[in-house]
């Protein structure tokens, strides 16, 4: 069998392929893992923020904090990933709102006290937030994606 240089740069190019769809696959699985740590540490961020400081927790459908208890509040955020300026909260509650968004720090970024459904949010940068919804003595945390 004769060896020419064609079959020798058909092997080149073969082999140079076969390292970059090595590479591409090494870079999903290093980017599925990145997200799934993300997700933890949103997962634990929300917990720590309702557990707010050094709270306790009761029972699966109420909280403590140092100096009230809270009962388990669920709450719809719409358009999420967040379009625009405007975010829309659906809350089975009737109360004003008390409403923070925190950053994956923990850190307040966004406070507001409203009777109203809809907020505007015209200074986010791209990231994950937490959104805390204080309404009475119910509170509750939702993950809000800005784009």
């Amino acid at each position: 069998m004769r060896i020419t240089n064609n079959y020798i740069n058909d092997f080149k190019l073969t082999a140079t392929s076969n390292f970059v769809n090595f590479e591409l696959k090494l870079i999903l699985v290093m980017l599925r893992v990145l997200f799934a740590s993300l997700a933890l540490s949103i997962n634990s961020l929300a917990y720590a923020q309702q557990q707010d400081d050094e709270s306790m927790v009761s029972n699966p459908s109420t909280f403590a904090t140092k100096s009230e208890t809270f009962q388990r509040l669920q709450f719809k955020l719409y358009p999420n990933p967040l379009v625009g300026d405007y975010l829309n909260i659906i809350s089975p509650r009737s109360e004003i709102k008390e409403i923070a968004v925190l950053n994956i720090l923990g850190e307040v970024v966004f406070k507001i006290t409203t009777p109203d459904n809809q907020i505007q949010l015209p200074n986010l940068i791209r990231g994950i937030f937490i959104v805390k919804l204080k309404q009475g003595n119910y509170m509750g945390l939702s993950r809000l994606v800005v784009p």
